[in-house]
């Protein structure tokens, strides 16, 4: 079942027919002009510069007087000849560039050829990285168990090691190693322990992190790569799949040669024209397996042979017979190798060519200009229903035109032999070659025409100029593409597409008199000298780079900055946006835009990206953004493949440098070989790059090694069958889908027979042996995807839970994924830990894919339906779901502000992109409080609709509910707070970086997804960013819509519609508390052992049981019944035991007592079980815990927190908080805040903000004062009130001090 590749994963040793290796005879050679046609029995002669066969005339003609004197050579044989290599010198140079790369990294190098997949590493903040704890759980060889071990993160990984080693008493003589238990992922010895992504993960979640000391020694190093690998040859061909590379029968055409040289002999033996119709039919044959194609000098010969008798000739006769044979067989042979050469096939004819001479491109002087030759393969259906054909041909750098279109019409379709016009036709370009730059392209476009009716498109077809530094030459067949036109700008990479021999041939002619080759201009020898902008320039300049993308610049704006080019420099403007603003990039150009561009230092990688767009072709420009990318370390390269591997499509050639560093880090790294393998394989699900992107993953695969080769095998093959597998499950009745699955995924347990393992596509680092079949399950949605748990290769490790999709566009959910994880990378780096969850997700061609199960994770929408419809609807659902499941005040205080920090994340990055159909199934929560979202497919504001009512109308998703829990129903309000400067600081954090996020997109536009295509989906993200607003203007914007997301009602109804429309399937319960086992079990039992009156009541006796012995305690009725009512405002009614009810309750006292023991009983073997909170109401009583919560609230003194800048002769004041609030009657207060600044001669300076009922009411509301000259002498006076009742107030004398910090003032309570 492992042998459906189209390629073999062992190893790619080519064999010919007879089963010997084949060293590679490439005979390739330029598609070349042939000579005239000699005259009669006349020698014929070569003009110098003109490129000769070896089947022409001269050399034919001494070749058969070697025959006639005995030599057995045949003169009319063509042979054949292996190249899987390639069959032209396009690749051919490539196949050469990959074995050069891939001898820098011979098999006996230790350290770039590990065969080990590494952690990946992130640095650390450093105030996340200061002696904080960790535990970890080690397995070594020497002991039967693991060990608890706590350490610390900022100590090395070699630290670590020997402190393990020197506890449990084992010599450090050998080199060991740490591995991950949950995957075979190592760790380096000389990286700090923290510093891995996998440890700060069990960090996050405070987790115990399971590893294994490993001896160098026993290392496998499966993956390595070995002597064979480094002595097998680049095969192109043998690692393409069948549709990439040219499907000609070499069997039959080796015959149909074999056939018309035997014909040819008997005619010169026999002297006899008997047989010239066999040799012309043997040519059409010929013709025929070569897509039909001909040429007209095939057709000039056919003509002359015809004309010769078919009866014995004389002397002159078959002189002029032989002339007509060598003029047909030199036509044949260039025809031949003229397909070949355009079409990748895995032969070439084994006639090598002479090379034309070559010359500087700089003398040329000609214009451009292409003959159009012929049309072939066209449908018969087009001849019936056009009157005739007409064809265009554009002159195109990036998107712009460098002249007018050429065209040429009325091609009638009148003149069509079958399937093929001769369309004789040139188009010339009023342009000189020379002053054309080298990255120009030419996109041909097929019309149909009918009088009456407009032209329609038929096919299209683009070709670069310029290919390997030589100008396009001789005769060129492009296969028309019948997709839908590109609106990107054409590139190589699509034309690679072209030469695939299918559908309509277009057959064009270059002059071919000589080879022209283009030398890179180089840099202006010395710098111009930097030009300091005035304040007022400077001012300018920053303010059009803070548009980020090219494709926000006005023609004047780039105008403007190229003009000013000599006084920009990195601390004024983008490098991206200066190049993108040059008006033209001819040869002459170049000099003074290279200069620019060696003597800019690129710091940052948005800088790299934007230069790698399709807004830049020059070759020069993306060379230097690959010199950049250089220095970022392999985990870097691997958050930025995706776009990477996008840029590629920019490619100017297929070992362009781009490829080149992919392909080296590849050969450095697993991980990046693993990823970019993929990736490559859903990109190749482009069509129009399909052929390129399937050569670039030839080369990887040849750079990985047999080892690598064989696992990314598996690897597929696993992939279809899961694929299969869950599209069958999808396709089935719903009825039907449990039986479909219960059959069908016995066949994922027997892909593991035999022992086989297998690493997932998600991570390389995780080997699973196997599937638990019994957990194997799906879900109830529409697209039913596949649960599959599968067993971890470590026996120590735990199972992997993911998901098979299909029937969905992952690549959407992929690249939101990517950007918020390097959202929370920018986070970490600015010391902001928001505490996010991400998962793996993978697109695996077309409309599947993978996706990692996150564990301990539910549905908002779950949790809804504990209380029903209504669920959606009510505030206390988090706040009873959280106590449910973390027992202590601990647990649950941590809950709430890992619930702070992720939900805080998730808003500010479901905000920036856009991210809509947010309801209560698309938001997770895990029992420690963490937040995320799933399911990406709805961004960038394409909210889905209802009857033309948009369904997402809210900023972002932050409800009644989740402030509820917040701040505990109200009663710390301070935690609100905190929530908001967390987001505002966490938005202003991603605005610094908006560069980044808008590069990240800008690649993936043209990736295929659904909601992500064109510059007005870039403008929404740019328009979220607010890159060109202050810091305090953009804190008080996102808290506007923080409060707009609060108040949003519609959210609520969206949540219980959703509910509504799910079906009433029963859904698992979590399990339950006791199953979990709480920490601080202190109540084991509570018994009623008697009751007694006292006085009026009746008390019952309780034993209550703990860890260390039993305590008394009496309660009366009405105290159990108060203790109930406490518990039902922090759990899940439904998860409580019924408590009796009065009406249920006997007049015997033994009744109530046998009933409430039965409550009792339940209570503590159910949910309640060693929870804090529970046990303190049996022991305290609720009075006492009521009153100590009571005793909690702040009594501090009212404070108003505010922030001031002052710039331009203007002062901002952000009014962000205020703090014990209240009124003189202690009822809450509708505050707000009233601001004067003095001296004020006219009284105008009083603004205030908006009203916020609250006792900590927040505002981040941003007042500006204009024309203040200075602020020496001046006095700002803050006032509170509600209802227009004076609270507190404070005054600020104003100076330098108070500018761009946030300060707590205090306020008094009377009028300043």
């Amino acid at each position: 079942m492992h042998n459906a590749l189209p390629w073999d994963p062992a190893g790619c040793v080519a064999t010919d027919q007879n089963g010997e290796d084949d060293e590679a005879s490439e005979a390739v050679g330029p598609s070349v002009k042939p000579p005239p046609v000699p005259p009669r029995r006349r020698a014929a002669s070569t003009k110098p510069g003109d490129i000769r066969h070896s089947g022409e005339i001269g050399s034919l003609g001494r070749r058969l007087i070697r025959a006639n004197t005995g030599e057995t050579q045949d003169p009319w044989t063509i042979n054949l000849v292996d190249t899987l290599g390639g069959s032209n010198e396009k690749l051919t140079a490539f196949c050469s560039s990959i074995s050069k790369l891939r001898s820098k990294y011979p098999h006996t190098d230790r350290t770039m050829n590990t065969g080990e997949v590494w952690g990946r590493v992130y640095p650390l903040h450093p105030s996340m990285s200061k002696n904080t704890p960790l535990t970890v759980s080690v397995s070594t060889p020497w002991l039967p168990h693991q060990v608890p071990f706590p350490t610390t993160v900022n100590r090395s990984v070699q630290d670590l090691i020997q402190e393990i080693l020197l506890l449990i008493g084992v010599p450090s003589t050998s080199e060991y190693l740490l591995k991950m238990c949950d995957s075979e992922e190592f760790l380096r010895n000389d990286e700090i322990l923290g510093a891995y992504e996998n440890i700060q993960t069990y960090l996050k979640f405070k987790m115990v992190a399971p590893v294994r000391v490993v001896p160098l020694s026993n290392l496998d190093s499966l993956l390595r790569r070995d002597d064979e690998d480094d002595s097998w040859p680049f095969t192109l061909n043998h690692f393409l799949d069948s549709c990439d590379r040219l499907s000609i029968s070499r069997v039959e055409l080796e015959d149909k040669l074999h056939a018309y040289s035997r014909e040819v002999n008997q005619l010169m033996r026999s002297q006899c024209g008997s047989n010239i119709n066999q040799i012309v039919e043997g040519v059409r044959d010929i013709c025929s397996s070569v897509c039909g194609i001909s040429i007209q000098e095939v057709e000039d010969g056919i003509g002359q042979l015809n004309r010769i008798k078919p009866t014995m000739l004389n002397p002159m006769e078959m002189s002029d017979c032989q002339t007509a044979v060598v003029i047909l067989h030199q036509a044949l042979v260039k025809l031949l190798h003229m397909f070949f050469d355009n079409f990748n096939s895995d032969m070439q004819i084994q006639d090598i060519c002479q090379s034309a001479p070559s010359y500087d491109m700089n003398q040329n002087d000609d214009i451009l200009q292409v003959d159009l030759v012929a049309l072939n393969k066209l449908q018969i259906s087009w001849l019936n229903r056009f009157d005739y054909f007409c064809m265009s041909c554009a002159l195109t750098y990036g998107e712009n035109k460098l002249c007018e279109v050429g065209f040429s019409e009325h091609i009638s379709t009148a003149r069509a032999l079958g399937d093929k016009i001769q369309c004789g036709r040139t188009i010339v370009f009023p342009v000189p070659v020379r002053e054309l730059p080298y990255e120009s392209m030419l996109t041909f476009r097929l019309l149909g025409s009918k009088q009456g009716k407009n032209d329609e498109l038929l096919r299209w077809a683009v070709l670069p100029l310029y290919t390997n530094r030589t100008l396009v030459s001789g005769t060129v067949l492009l296969s028309m593409s019948n997709l839908v036109e590109l609106t990107h700008p054409p590139t190589p990479a699509v034309s690679d597409g072209h030469r695939q021999a299918t559908g309509v041939i277009l057959q064009v002619e270059f002059p071919n008199t000589c080879r022209w080759k283009y030398e890179r201009p180089q840099a202006l020898p010395s710098s111009i000298p930097f030009i300091p902008p005035s304040e007022e320039l400077h001012k300018k300049l920053t303010g059009v780079s803070q548009k980020c993308c090219l494709s926000f610049l006005t023609k004047n704006e780039k105008s403007f900055l190229w003009g000013r080019r000599y006084s920009c420099n990195k601390g004024n403007t983008q490098l991206h946006l200066l190049l993108g603003s040059v008006p033209k990039w001819k040869p002459s150009d170049l000099p003074e835009i290279y200069m620019v561009l060696e003597t800019w230092e690129l710091q940052r990688p948005e800088e790299a990206l934007f230069l790698l767009s399709d807004s830049f072709q020059d070759q020069n420009v993306r060379r230097v953004a690959v010199q950049s990318l250089e220095l970022l370390s392999d985990t870097d390269i691997e958050d930025y493949l995706p776009q990477l591997v996008q840029a590629l499509k920019m490619e100017w050639e297929l070992d362009g440098p781009l490829v080149v560093f992919l392909l080296d880090r590849s050969l450095c790294n697993i991980r990046v070989a693993h990823q970019l393998y993929w990736l490559l394989n859903d990109a190749m699900e482009d069509m129009p790059y399909r052929s390129w992107f399937s050569k670039l993953r030839a080369a990887l695969l040849h750079c990985c090694g047999a080892a690598l080769r064989q696992e990314l095998g598996l690897e597929e093959n696993l992939i279809n069958l899961l694929t299969r597998v869950a599209e069958r499950v999808r396709l089935a009745d719903k009825a039907m889908r449990k039986e479909v699955l219960q059959r069908e995924k016995q066949k994922i347990a027997d892909f593991f027979k035999e022992g086989v393992v297998c690493r997932l596509p998600l991570d390389p680092a995780v080997l699973v042996k196997g599937v638990d079949l019994d957990a194997c399950t799906f879900f109830s949605s529409n697209a039913a995807p596949l649960a599959v748990p599968f067993i971890n290769a470590d026996c120590l490790g735990r199972n992997v839970n993911i998901i098979c999709k299909t029937g969905d566009n992952l690549r959407q959910d992929m690249l939101v994924l990517q950007v918020v994880h390097l959202m929370d990378r920018v986070w970490q780096t600015d010391g902001l830990d928001m505490r996010m969850v991400t998962y793996r997700c993978l697109s695996t061609g077309g409309d599947q894919g993978l996706v990692e199960v996150v564990t301990e994770a539910v549905t908002l929408g779950k949790i809804h339906q504990k209380w029903g419809v209504s669920g959606t609807l009510r505030e206390d659902t988090l706040e009873k779901w959280f106590h449910m499941w973390n027992q202590t005040e601990e647990d649950y205080e941590e809950a709430v502000m890992n619930f702070l920090h992720s939900c805080a994340g998730w808003c500010v990055a479901t905000f920036i992109l856009g991210i809509c159909d947010r309801h209560n199934d698309n938001i997770m929560l895990k029992h420690s409080g963490h937040m995320f979202h799933i399911d990406f497919g709805k961004i960038m504001g394409n909210a889905q609709t209802i009857a033309t009512i948009k369904r997402d109308r809210s900023p972002f998703i932050y409800t009644s509910e989740m402030q509820h829990f917040i701040t505990g129903g109200g009663q710390m309000e301070h935690r609100y707070h905190r929530f908001v400067e967390l987001c505002c600081q966490a938005y202003n954090s991603i605005r610094r970086r908006s560069a980044l996020v808008l590069s990240l997109l800008q690649l993936m536009l043209g990736a295929g997804m659904p909601e992500l295509k064109d510059n007005q989906d870039l403008k929404f993200v740019y328009d979220n960013l607010r890159p060109q607003v202050s810091e305090m203007e953009a804190t008080a914007y996102f808290t506007s819509k923080i409060k707009e997301s609060l108040s949003s009602f519609p959210v609520k109804i969206n949540f219980l519609f959703h509910a509504m429309a799910q079906p009433s399937t029963k859904r698992p319960e979590p399990p339950k508390q006791a199953q979990i086992g709480a920490r601080n079990s202190n109540i084991q039992e509570v018994v009623i052992q008697k009751h007694s009156m006292k006085g009026r009541n009746l008390v019952f006796e309780m034993k209550v049981t703990i860890e260390d012995g039993f305590l008394l305690s009496d309660k009366t009725f009405s105290q159990f019944e108060m203790i109930h009512k406490e518990l039902q405002k922090h759990f899940i009614e439904s998860d409580l035991p019924q408590f009796p009810a009065w009406y249920q309750m006997s007049f015997s006292p033994g009744r109530k007592m046998s009933l409430l023991n039965k409550y009792l009983k339940e209570l503590f073997e159910g949910p309640c079980k060693g929870n804090e909170f529970v046990c303190s109401l049996f022991l305290d009583g609720p009075e006492t815990v009521n009153l100590m919560r009571a005793s909690i609230k702040d009594s501090r003194n009212p404070q108003i927190q505010i922030s001031m800048s002052y710039a331009d002769k203007k002062l901002f004041i952000l009014v962000k908080h205020l703090q014990n609030i209240r009124l003189p009657s202690g009822t809450c207060p509708d505050a707000y805040v009233e601001t004067r600044l003095y001296p004020d001669p006219y009284g105008r300076s009083k603004k205030k903000t908006k009203v916020v009922r609250s006792e900590n009411p927040c505002f981040n509301e941003l007042i500006e004062y204009s024309n203040v000259p200075a602020l020496m002498g001046c006095v700002l006076e803050l006032t509170v009130k509600s209802k227009k009742v004076f609270i507190a107030a404070t005054n600020v004398q104003l100076d330098g001090a108070w500018m761009g910090c946030e300060v707590w003032i205090p306020l008094v309570n009377s009028a300043m």
